[in-house]
């Protein structure tokens, strides 16, 4: 995939960023081409090698009809989750380092609704805010937008889901 100054993109380490340039480094057959992605959340700027940028997932932004779809998982019932802390977090993590929305969905989702049945470990909480501040970095950036409203939106969805799950349970029979 070609990458272009100004592409809106995801670094599954460090969420959404920009592409603000190219550097070349090195010289003769030892050069290197770099771009360069600047990750506003983090006040960061990433150098990643041309030539990897697809080993090793970095991605176009999500396309603004897709928010829809998040919105729509964000209020769907969870997947339980371990109740062995290591195997639990072990997994989130994985599912964090993909960069994919619909993981960072998933992990929203889930750990909140954890949450909702019990305590987070300190890990947890840390998992589930550093995957809510990527998804809504990247709905805010995918919609020209503020992450102050994304999060509205999460807030929105998740309420929603977990007020649904309420009133099933509370229907009789």
């Amino acid at each position: 995939m070609q990458f272009a100054v100004n592409d809106k993109v995801i670094h599954p380490r460090h969420g959404p960023g920009i592409i603000t340039g190219m550097q070349h480094r090195g010289m003769g057959s030892e050069a290197s081409s770099y771009y360069i992605i600047e990750i506003p959340a983090q006040r960061l700027m990433v150098y990643v090698p041309s030539q990897l940028m697809e080993q090793l997932g970095v991605r176009p932004i999500m396309a603004l009809a897709k928010i829809p779809g998040i919105l729509a998982m964000l209020r769907s019932a969870p997947h339980l989750l371990p109740q062995n802390f290591q195997e639990r977090q072990q997994g989130i993590w994985l599912k964090l380092g993909t960069g994919l929305t619909i993981e960072l969905a998933e992990v929203v989702r889930d750990l909140s609704w954890h949450r909702r049945r019990g305590r987070l470990t300190l890990k947890d909480s840390a998992y589930l805010n550093q995957g809510r501040d990527r998804l809504a970095a990247e709905m805010a950036m995918a919609s020209d937008g503020k992450v102050s409203e994304a999060n509205r939106a999460i807030d929105a969805a998740l309420t929603a889901g977990m007020e649904d799950e309420t009133n099933q349970e509370e229907r009789p029979e």
